[in-house]
């Protein structure tokens, strides 16, 4: 288990929690992303944007953002 923003290109991941506020959840939960959702690391630009694919939608959000998002792998 550990952040988003630490999950290499190509790997698969399970989000496991959201670690912001009700404001966070919502905008993530608009975009798809909510515990339970599986997601692919498209391109973590470490310390810069992160870019996931969910459902076939390419998905990009900040580093801070992606920080707070925990998962875990999916094999």
């Amino acid at each position: 288990m550990g952040p988003l923003n630490m999950v290499e290109n190509g790997r698969t991941v399970e989000v496991l929690d959201i670690q912001g506020g009700r404001g966070m959840f919502c905008r993530l939960a608009v975009m798809g992303i909510f515990p339970g959702t599986r997601l692919i690391m498209v391109h973590n630009g470490r310390p810069g944007p992160v870019m996931v694919a969910l459902d076939g939608k390419r998905l990009g959000m900040g580093f801070g953002v992606a920080h707070r998002i925990l998962v875990k792998p999916v094999n």
